[in-house]
């Protein structure tokens, strides 16, 4: 399914007035991570599937994890004209010809924590999506790794601007796709509205651990983590 761009672009247009896409610059690290704590840490639910708040070593591996995609030229923030930050994205850019080196971070963030339970299930997906086999005209990609808006911006276009950003950069570099799991009810749903494309779903009660029990035990109504793709 092909998302008419221009479509997209005139509906960004029209929340200028709001808000303003702008990279996320190295001065701006922490203040990212701390809006990450408050809107998305707080929401995900493999995060809350494990009870991964209570972890403080998980949580540090996680705001790790975050930072390292804040150095690659295509992490972008959404502000407010005042300057308060309203939504994050950041992205990363994978290639077929490379997915080893493109792992790196996924395998050096593996550890006896919680978040390690995290990184298993997200890799155990990507294996089974294996979307460059699926798609074998695709030899790169950007993949949306984290998207988190304000609660209080919530449906007044950011995650769409923050998508559009991305898009945006997924042309500049030559990319025909756009790759995002989405483990949120919400964030799946909002991928769809944007006209992505699901390719994979894995049911959260099918994910099971070497006694046959559940490993995420999420909140309703997040049931399931899904792989959305949108073709440029």
């Amino acid at each position: 399914m092909n998302l008419n761009i221009q479509n997209l672009r005139k509906m960004s247009e029209v929340k200028k007035c709001i808000h303003n896409i702008v990279p996320i610059t190295a001065e701006d690290k922490q203040v990212v991570v701390e809006f990450l704590r408050q809107f998305f840490f707080r929401d995900e639910p493999l995060i809350l599937g494990i009870n991964m708040l209570e972890d403080n070593d998980s949580l540090a591996k996680l705001e790790s994890y975050c930072f390292n995609f804040m150095d690659n030229g295509l992490a972008f923030k959404a502000v407010s004209p005042n300057g308060d930050l309203m939504g994050v994205v950041l992205n990363n850019l994978t290639y077929r010809i490379d997915g080893e080196k493109n792992n790196e971070i996924e395998e050096e963030t593996k550890d006896d924590t919680k978040f390690n339970i995290i990184t298993a299930f997200l890799d155990k997906v990507e294996r089974e999506v294996d979307v460059f086999q699926k798609y074998p005209n695709v030899d790169r990609l950007i993949d949306i790794k984290i998207i988190a808006v304000d609660k209080s911006f919530r449906g007044q276009g950011v995650c769409k601007a923050l998508i559009d950003k991305t898009i945006e950069l997924a042309l500049e570099n030559e990319c025909p796709m756009v790759y995002i799991e989405c483990s949120s009810y919400f964030s799946a749903k909002a991928a769809e509205r944007l006209g992505f494309e699901c390719i994979y779903t894995l049911y959260f009660r099918d994910y099971l651990d070497e006694n046959d029990e559940v490993v995420f035990k999420t909140p309703p109504p997040h049931d399931s983590s899904k792989v959305y793709v949108l073709h440029l």
